[in-house]
């Protein structure tokens, strides 16, 4: 299957998505429904200000969708990479006590 003429917008699109979703919902994150609308009501504003909490802060799901992807050149873009390789460029890139998981 050839790659779409606009892959590199998707891709843009996709990462920007995940960005804005990560940082954004951070302030709220596992709550349910309910607990939303009976904390925070219908959301129209960024809630982070509400908590005086930083919009954004090191996060696992943007430092971890890159440290993967680093996981494919590391590993010479295989078709058979595996989860112990991509464990490997974690502990590579991560630094203790400083990054993220910690």
């Amino acid at each position: 299957m050839p790659i779409p003429a606009d892959y590199l917008e998707r891709v843009y699109a996709v990462v920007l998505g995940k960005i804005i979703g990560v940082y954004l919902g951070r302030p709220f994150e596992g709550w349910t429904y309910e607990e939303i609308m009976a904390r925070l009501g219908e959301v129209s504003y960024y809630v982070h200000e509400k908590f005086d909490a930083p919009l954004v802060v090191t996060d696992d799901d943007i430092a971890g969708t890159f440290t993967f992807v680093r996981s494919l050149a590391d590993y010479g873009y295989s078709r058979h990479l595996t989860p112990a390789q991509i464990g490997y460029s974690w502990l590579n890139y991560l630094i203790e006590e400083q990054t993220i998981l910690w």
